[in-house]
Parts: C-alpha cells; structure tokens; sequence
C-alpha cells in the first residue's frame, strides 16, 4: 500500500496541475542522446488514424533492419510505453518472436505516453476504431507478408482480444490474461467495487500518460521539462523523427485524461462514470458479436489466481461456441512467471515452465500460419495435483453437481436441513484475504495464500467430514444463502477452502457478491454466457434488503479445479468485508446476519464433482 500512497500524492498534485505543467515551452527542450539505449526500436515514426489523430509506433526487425523479406507481423497496442514492452513484456520472450521471423510492431494506444490524443476512458470506442486501420496498415506495409497476429498481457490482451473483432481479419491472437468483463471480472466482482485496483492501476496510468514518474520523489516530467523525457525510459520512447520530444510534449499539452474519481460513482454494470462511460464498455465481452462475427483462431490463457480471468475465458469460451479456441488456464500470476498454487506455498517455478509456455504460443503461430485448423479446448490446471487435464466442455464430462447444506455446530453436510436453526454472526470489518491474493497480482504481488485456519476463526465456517475418496472438484461453486442482515446494502465474501488432517485451511476459490444485485435473471437478459446463478448488475434490477427480514441471496463463485484428497474436508468460509482491497459496504454501520438453515431456507455451498483419475 506503500506505492498506492504515493501514486495519491503524485495524482493529487496532477489533478491541480494538470495539462498546464505539460505547455511548458518547447524551447527548453534538450536533444536525446545519441547513443541509443539497447532496446531502442528499428525503426519509429506516427500513423495517422482515420480522424487525424496521429500513434506512436515501433518496429523491431530480425537482424535489426528491414532486409527486403516479407515476414509475418506481431503487434502489440500498449498503454505502457513502446519501448517498455520490448524490453521488459513476457520476462523479454517478444524478442524470440522476432528472432523467429516476425516483425514485431508495437503501438502507444491513443492518448497514452507518446501518441496523441485524449484519454477520457481505457478502450475507448475511438481506440477501438484505431485497431481497424492499425491492422490495415501493418497489412500494407512493403516488408509484410499479410499475415498479422495480435498479443499482449492484461491490458494489451484486452486490445487483442477486441482486435479479434476487426473486419481488417487478424490471421490470429494469443491473449494472455485478459480482462473479458473489465467490471465483473476486475473492478467490481460480485458488484462489489475493487477500490485497490482502480485507484492504484488508474493513478499509475494518469501518471504514466502525462510523463510523470510513478514515485514523485524522482520529481521527473517529461511535459514540463525536455531534459527528463529520456530519463522515463523505457516507458517514454519518441519516434526517429522527435530527438527532442518536442512532439511528445505536445501530445502531453494537449492530452485530456479520465481520473478513478470518475467512476466512484458507477457502481452497477450500466452505470456511466463521469466520464460519460461505464467499465463494461471497454471490455471485450461488449464486442462480443463482432468477434463473433470474425471468428478468428485464438489461444487464451488465465489462471485460477488472477482476478476472475478465469472465468472471463471461460465465459468466453460458452459464449462462442463456434471460435477456434485453445485454451490454457494455469495456477500462475498475471505474467506467468510464477507459481501460485495455495498447496505449495514457497515454490515459485511456474506451471507450465515459462519456457513450455512460449514453446506452446510459438506452436500456435505454427499450426495457423500453415492452416492448421485450431480445435477448441481448454487445458486447466488441477490444483493440489500438479498436473493438466484437458476437456472440450466445461464443467468436464462426468461431474456431478453436490449440494452441501449449512448445519448445526459449523458443519457442512450434503443431508437436508432435518430441523430448524440459524447462526448468527457480526460483521469483522477488518476481516482481509491477505496481502498478496488475485486481486494483488495485476498490480503487485503474486497470490500467496496462506494457512487460513486462523482468519477463519474470525468469519462463518462450516466443513464438511472427510472426503471418503480422492475427487476433483471442477467447475463453478455457487452460494446460496437465507439470511436477514442488519442493514440494506451488504457484502458477502465466500472464500472455499480444503481442511487437511492437520488442520491447515488451504484457499481454493471465493466469490463475492453485494446482496443488492440479487434479484435473479435469465441468459437472455445477460451480454453474454455468465456464470450461474445469472445477475444482470444493473441499476434497474437494484434490490435492497430490509433489514431484519429473510431474503434469498445466491451467487457465483468463481470457477477452480482442485484436488481434493482422501480424508480433507470441504469449508466454505463467509464475511462481509475484505479491507484488503474492496470497498465497505453495509452503508458503513455495524452489520450482522442471520444465516438460517432450516428444512424450508436451507442456506447452502454447491460444487461439481468427480472421482479423481489422472490423465
């Protein structure tokens, strides 16, 4: 939370300052070096966009020039800075793409660092628009041989996965954590706001785009001072024809950016920041006809401990039944460079290798350049089990749907309810999921989830007897609660767990929902083929609790695969609040519930699953 500190203190001062410190004269710049730092693109000049708008783009080349062969393209739209992807994206592995053949083209997105423009929202519809004629022109270019593919990891995953919709036709994509629902799969999960994320990864970006430096002790800004635009190398670049960066500072002086202020307010799916525009308007799943319509061959990669990009590749995956997908979701951090599987705490080496995972994006390459046909699939990681199973459906073949019913004494029991009976349980506020968990490692730590078996002392748990059998558990749990609350707009944190037999509460999954959302919903009334049971998050469909009273709340939780052994049990953990990164909700006040458990309201935790046999 240190840096999120800093990142405040530096918006703060930014917001007051504003484009006003970036008009600064462009006679006070000072030349570049001319010695070139190692990473510098072959080649870098501006493309006009179709409204005028002028984006930075870079080249580097096999043998680092342009050799008159036509070769195939990889392009990367970045809002991090040109240079910084090359040199630093995918732990360097962009430069083996271009020591295979590939012409790596890397493009400042509208209003971001050097590109020109303004930035009132992420994936902006004019953005958007820009994929179309980004393709169009690495497609004309004399060294190209037609053939584009689109890339990136999170941020540059969306814009690659929104490509996949261009009617230009990307010959294919390798979408690497991507965030297909931007609010439900990030910035509001459940409906409840990610306040962590939106304020540290959206100061980080105001502060990014108006050439700043992320410490503000650095002091560094490239708008009001020429000399310390090369300083913020690698994420600042200019093209070949801007050694001063007379052109970069303009774009700085005349930029307009959105703040995370602008969405304090947008709290349902359909609400609109002030900005003008709502969180699920940048993402993917709202493009989701057009890439439809393209069908282009992708492989998609998420993990278990990253956020809900599981999910979102999932839901993606239902919702296009017909697109070639190769799916891969591990148990890694957001860059896939190390391991997170809660069972083996301390090890770091990913799964797969980050070496097997490049070999298998260079083998899709392969497969569609010769035009192979991809088939779809999606490869998931077991948890607990280190190994890979491979399924066409999802939940996989062969799974049952458990219900384990709340009981007496903080059990779970897949018996029903044979008498009446209730729990009562007050609110920790200052209950947390940890440190570093899914929700840390887009913007900080890797998920490193800890023996659990004390901060469940804190929370309502029940567990179930022993596992008789090895069995997976594979799919998406869901939580089914009867409760009345104390107050009219509360939060519900569900965290499963595996119990071994020494006590240790090992973390599986949660799903977290704010009680206001629960007014059920049908596929049709949905954008796309969510996870059961269905919510439509919207402002229309807004039901408070009355306090006191029981209500039916049910939701999802998010998607796992996990062993779980022979004599573990089964928890499922609940609070109302996770003050490590969401907001407060109970309309700030004391909260507690009343979870019933009767033959009539039998609150409840449903899973899938099936014998374990490895594959």
């Amino acid at each position: 939370m240190k840096r999120y500190a800093l990142v405040g203190a530096a918006l703060a001062a930014l917001v007051v300052a504003g484009a006003a410190a970036a008009s600064a004269s462009a006679a006070a710049s000072q030349p570049a070096s001319a010695q070139k730092p190692e990473g510098w693109s072959d080649k870098s000049y501006y493309v006009a966009m179709p409204d005028g708008v002028k984006l930075a783009v870079s080249l580097w080349f096999p043998g680092g020039r342009d050799d008159g062969v036509r070769r195939p393209a990889v392009l990367i739209q970045t809002r991090y800075g040109r240079a910084g992807v090359y040199k630093y994206g995918e732990a360097g592995r962009y430069r083996d793409l271009v020591a295979q053949g590939y012409v790596l083209v890397v493009v400042d997105t509208r209003g971001s660092t050097a590109s020109f423009g303004d930035r009132l929202v992420e994936l902006s519809p004019e953005e958007i628009k820009d994929m179309d004629a980004l393709i169009a022109h690495v497609r004309a270019q004399d060294w190209s041989n037609g053939e584009v593919f689109a890339t990136g990891v999170s941020y540059m995953a969306d814009t690659a996965d929104l490509a996949t919709g261009s009617p230009e036709k990307l010959t294919g994509a390798v979408i690497r954590e991507s965030d297909f629902d931007g609010y439900l799969d990030l910035f509001a999960p459940g409906g409840v706001a990610n306040d962590f994320m939106m304020s540290l990864w959206g100061g980080d970006t105001v502060l990014r785009d108006y050439g700043k430096s992320l410490d503000p002790k650095d002091g560094l800004d490239c708008g009001a001072r020429a000399a310390d635009c090369p300083k913020l190398w690698p994420r600042m670049q200019a093209v070949d024809a801007d050694p001063d960066f007379a052109l970069v500072r303009e774009a700085i002086a005349k930029r307009r950016h959105w703040k995370p202020d602008d969405y304090r307010g947008a709290e349902f799916r359909d609400d609109k920041g002030a900005n003008g525009y709502t969180m699920f308007s940048s993402s993917p799943a709202a493009r989701l006809a057009q890439v439809r319509r393209e069908a282009t061959p992708v492989q998609y990669w998420a993990s278990w401990m990253d956020a809900g990009t599981a999910d979102g590749t999932l839901a993606r995956y239902r919702s296009l039944p017909t697109t070639p997908m190769e799916v891969w979701i591990t148990a890694n951090n957001h860059g896939g460079e190390h391991f997170t599987d809660p069972f083996f705490p301390g090890e770091d080496a990913p799964e797969p290798s980050f070496d097997q995972q490049w070999r298998l994006i260079s083998d899709f390459l392969d497969k569609v350049r010769a035009g192979k046909p991809v088939e779809r699939a999606i490869h998931y990681y077991v948890l607990g089990a280190k190994t890979f199973k491979t399924t066409a459906d999802w939940p996989p073949a062969g799974v049952k749907r458990a219900v384990f019913n709340f009981g007496p004494d903080g059990s779970l029991t897949q018996a029903a309810p044979a008498k009446a009976g209730q729990d009562l349980y007050a609110v920790d506020f200052d209950a947390t999921s940890g440190k570093a968990t899914r929700w840390t490692t887009q913007i900080g730590d890797p998920a490193a989830y800890a023996d659990r078996r004390e901060a469940d002392k804190a929370l309502l748990s029940y567990t179930s007897a022993p596992f008789e059998q090895d069995m997976e558990l594979v799919g998406g749990p869901s939580v089914r609660l009867f409760v009345a609350t104390a107050t009219a707009d509360p939060a519900f944190f569900a965290y499963l767990e595996d119990v071994g037999p020494d006590g240790r509460a090992t973390y599986l999954t949660e799903g977290l929902f704010r009680a206001v959302n629960r007014k059920p919903a049908g596929a049709d009334q949905v954008p796309y083929a969510q996870a059961e049971p269905i919510k439509t998050y919207s402002r229309a469909d807004a039901m408070p609790m009355t306090p006191g009273v029981v209500a039916e709340v049910s939701f999802p939780v998010f998607p796992v695969a996990a062993l779980i052994r022979k004599g573990h049990r089964l928890r499922i953990s609940l609070a109302g609040a996770d003050k490590s990164a969401f907001r407060r909700y109970s309309e700030d006040r004391p909260e507690a519930w009343t979870v019933m458990r009767t033959p009539a309201q039998p609150s409840s935790v449903s899973v899938d699953l099936r014998p374990w046999s490895a594959q």
